[in-house]
């Protein structure tokens, strides 16, 4: 005998403002009340004598002495069921978006109505919108009303009727497929999107992007990465790194690394002159003309004068960073004190005039 709550099958016998009977075969006759249809009066008008429909058990004999039937119950029933095996398929399903708030998007799986987070939404979707202004996020996101988007299902919980649906999962779940099939070392094709103060961003497929840093765009010191590379250019760059699910990239990479022959040109000891590019608190960086590659053309290099330590502070020692003769772009005599290749690292001091 079915108990309160179960899931029913059965043939629809006859349909009256009053009541659809529902024929339960061995079960019995079930019965659904018109309260069941107050929200959704077209639902009870489709109904059709013959038709097999699918209902929860509310009553096993009501005040009538009939099985009391709910199609609603029995919908939202399944409609959760299905929502979890959803999620624990990690399907991609289509929904509509049906509202709109500050938050977000609202959607809705089999009569389920769910949240689409801002956060959540893809990067072609999300509004960009200076400042957050909710008022103006809340108008950018009107246009997607009435929209299908591809999500899947984030989080649900039936007792708290709680849905969540992320867009941008299903774009993370590409990018991990793609980045398992790339090594570092492996040398790709892309177009610069977006050129920074540290790097450039690297579209390297409809899915996945790449960054440059601006120590990897050439051996030589690069002040600003816009004068070297703009949006729209066509690279190609080696894959360095690809930890954390990010791509990294290298330009200079793929070019003949300098410091592999520094010792051809310098020695400890060697007088030399070179130019200033920067002074910070721990030192001076310094351009110097590097070593000539297999393609004829010459390289530059960037030593470094470290700052004395404090004790020689203390005695009176000028430290190169404060020297207040030294100016960026003026070249100066220097003497090399150390060379490690392995490391890029050349070490200068001032000679004094």
């Amino acid at each position: 005998m079915p108990k309160p709550g179960n899931i029913l099958s059965g043939e629809i016998i006859s349909i009256s403002k009053s009541s659809v009977f529902v024929d339960l075969g061995p079960v019995g006759i079930g019965i659904i009340y018109p309260g069941e249809f107050y929200d959704n009066p077209d639902r009870m008008k489709s109904l059709k004598s013959g038709e097999r429909v699918s209902a929860m058990l509310l009553e096993l004999e009501n005040d009538d002495g009939y099985r009391e039937l709910s199609l609603k119950a029995a919908q939202i029933t399944t409609a959760w069921q299905d929502i979890k095996d959803k999620k624990e398929s990690g399907e991609v399903i289509t929904t509509r978006i049906i509202n709109i708030n500050k938050g977000g998007l609202i959607v809705e799986l089999s009569g389920i109505q769910g949240f689409l987070p801002l956060s959540q939404l893809s990067a072609e979707h999300y509004p960009k919108v200076e400042g957050g202004d909710t008022t103006k996020i809340v108008q950018a996101l009107q246009k997607f009303k009435g929209l299908d988007f591809k999500v899947k299902i984030l989080d649900f919980s039936e007792a708290e009727n709680k849905l969540i649906v992320s867009e941008k999962a299903i774009q993370e779940e590409a990018v991990k497929e793609e980045i398992a099939k790339l090594n570092v070392g492996d040398v790709v094709d892309g177009e610069i999107t977006e050129v920074t103060d540290f790097g450039a961003f690297v579209k390297i497929s409809d899915t996945l992007d790449g960054l440059i840093h601006s120590s990897e765009i050439d051996w030589k010191f690069i002040e600003d990465p816009r004068e070297i590379l703009h949006a729209g250019d066509k690279i190609k760059a080696k894959i360095v790194n690809l930890d954390g699910g990010r791509v990294s990239l290298s330009l200079k990479a793929l070019k003949e690394d300098p410091w592999l022959k520094i010792e051809t040109i310098y020695t400890v000891g060697q007088k030399i002159k070179g130019k200033i590019l920067k002074i910070r608190n721990n030192g001076i960086f310094v351009e110097l003309p590097g070593p000539i590659t297999d393609d004829g053309l010459s390289s530059e290099i960037i030593g470094f004068i470290p700052s004395a330590p404090t004790t020689a502070a203390a005695e009176g020692v000028e430290t190169p960073a404060e020297t207040p003769a030294i100016e960026v772009g003026k070249e100066y005599d220097m003497s090399v004190t150390a060379i490690d290749p392995a490391d890029h690292k050349l070490t200068l001091s001032l000679d004094n005039s």
